[in-house]
């Protein structure tokens, strides 16, 4: 018992347990890391969105006000577009810089590139109307480059000539996104301590949920246990999943049959017991009643050694039938398989039979339908139907009979053995091929049976793949009805 807790404790790691928690927390890292990846992308570039749409809207803000006071061509005289443009760099905290309509920096939030002239692929294409933005994530700084457009002049020249729109300048916002990286730092942060909590919740749950669930495993495996150390439960009440009520069924079923087996085995060896001793006892005490009397006259001698003789023999036919039998139940004797005239087999067992029937005043009938050919092991298979017939023989009536019907499809072929004997009471049918079983044990004691007969014959059957069922009313006899495949089936093969 204390290996056997040992390995359990030493086998942590492979339980289904511990594989339970792992899968759980693997499957909420999964999720939590997914779940977070996702979020982090989605609130940055959410909230690097809603900065350039801010930016945007101050630039055409800006590029309104400076196109209606002519700011690009006299910005000195406009002193309060210039606070505007400081407080924007600031505001977004990044470098403003305004050229008129020949690229000339007239405006610069850095005060470094004032008169001088912008030479860039964006500056060009703002003044032909586009607006174009660029970002440097490693810098964590974008770039809008944007038309100062006259809105106003334009309005009029498109109502009377339809001329182009007049760009007078342009504005570039540098502005700094840092802010939405400084977010999602924190919103990660903050995440990874989500997780850290989630973790130990999962942790915990998980391990909840294993026990419970695998509580019912461990009462499957302790009930095995108990089976293993020779303690056969009657019920295991498992309950839970529906899966484990299925397991539950199966394993009640199981111990069930388990039981009927310790309890014929137990009952086997008490049989084996007895059916050896009682030959023996009568033996013993013949032989002492002669010892007793030492001028015991000769025929009394003779007839003491004729029961001792045949008490010998009945010793001797007990021990062939279990080893007969032994060898059946291990599948040991090899299945001499040749194909065989079920009929010619029949009628010659019958013939050596006669005797035996002529001497209890019973007739023996063979009713053939048709000639039958299977693939039979003859040696067993004349032993199977022998010891039925012996047996309907045996435990018939006077001027009784026993019948043997032949009959096949494209399939099997059938044997009924019928006889009008003592028949079998209905609640024993179930015990007939039992070892050792007997309807009548005084009956079966004079005619020497061992009760082995029936249960060899079921097991050279079953080698054949075959099927037996009997049926019977006390008191009018019994019918044996055999099923056997007429083409053999090698083990491998089933």
């Amino acid at each position: 018992m204390k290996d056997r807790k040992e390995k359990k404790n030493t086998g942590f790691f492979s339980s289904m347990r511990f594989r339970a928690v792992l899968l759980v927390i693997l499957a909420g890292c999964v999720v939590g890391t997914l779940f977070f990846s996702i979020s982090v992308v989605y609130i940055r570039q959410k909230s690097i969105t809603l900065r350039t749409e801010m930016v945007r809207n101050e630039i055409r803000r800006l590029s309104d006000k400076m196109a209606r006071n002519v700011y690009t061509i006299a910005p000195a005289q406009v002193p309060e577009i210039t606070r505007e443009l400081d407080y924007t760099a600031s505001f977004f905290e990044g470098r403003v810089t305004v050229a008129d309509a020949n690229l000339m920096v007239i405006y610069d939030s850095y005060s470094l590139e004032n008169d001088k002239y912008i030479i860039s692929t964006e500056a060009i294409m703002a003044l032909r109307g586009n607006t174009t933005s660029s970002g440097d994530r490693s810098k964590q700084m974008y770039e809008i480059v944007a038309p100062i457009i006259d809105n106003v002049s334009q309005s009029a020249s498109d109502e009377t000539s339809g001329t182009a729109k007049t760009v007078m300048g342009v504005i570039i916002v540098n502005y700094s996104v840092a802010d939405s990286f400084e977010l999602t730092r924190n919103f990660l942060t903050l995440a990874v301590l989500l997780s850290v909590l989630s973790l130990v919740i999962l942790l915990i749950l998980g391990n909840i949920g294993a026990q419970r669930l695998t509580r019912p495993l461990n009462k499957v495996s302790q009930a095995l246990d108990n089976v293993s150390e020779g303690v056969i439960e009657d019920k295991v009440e498992i309950g839970g999943y529906s899966e484990m009520t299925r397991i539950s069924d199966s394993i009640n079923a199981m111990l069930g049959r388990i039981a009927k087996l310790e309890n014929s085995r137990q009952e086997f060896v008490s049989n084996v017991s007895h059916e050896l001793k009682t030959p023996i006892t009568s033996i013993k005490i013949l032989s002492d009643s002669l010892l007793a009397q030492p001028d015991a006259p000769v025929e009394l001698y003779k007839e003491f050694m004729q029961d001792i003789n045949s008490e010998i023999d009945r010793e001797s036919t007990i021990i062939n039938d279990l080893l007969a039998l032994s060898k059946l139940d291990r599948k040991t004797g090899d299945m001499h398989v040749a194909l065989v005239s079920i009929n010619e087999m029949i009628e010659l067992l019958l013939k050596r039979l006669t005797p035996i029937a002529t001497a209890a005043n019973v007739e023996l009938i063979l009713e053939s339908y048709r000639d039958v050919e299977a693939e039979v092991d003859e040696v067993k298979l004349n032993l199977a139907l022998s010891n039925i017939i012996e047996n309907g023989i045996k435990y018939n009536k006077e001027k009784g009979s026993v019948k043997v019907y032949l009959n096949s499809d494209h399939k099997s072929f059938i044997v009924r053995i019928t006889d009008t004997g003592i028949g079998i009471p209905q609640s024993e049918l179930d015990n007939v091929f039992e070892r050792f079983y007997r309807v009548d044990k005084m009956r079966s004691r004079e005619t020497g049976g061992t009760g082995l007969g029936l249960a060899i014959s079921k097991s050279i059957i079953l080698m054949h793949h075959g099927t037996v069922r009997v049926e019977s009313v006390e008191g009018e006899g019994a019918s044996f009805t055999i099923k056997i495949p007429l083409n053999y089936i090698p083990e491998e093969d089933t």
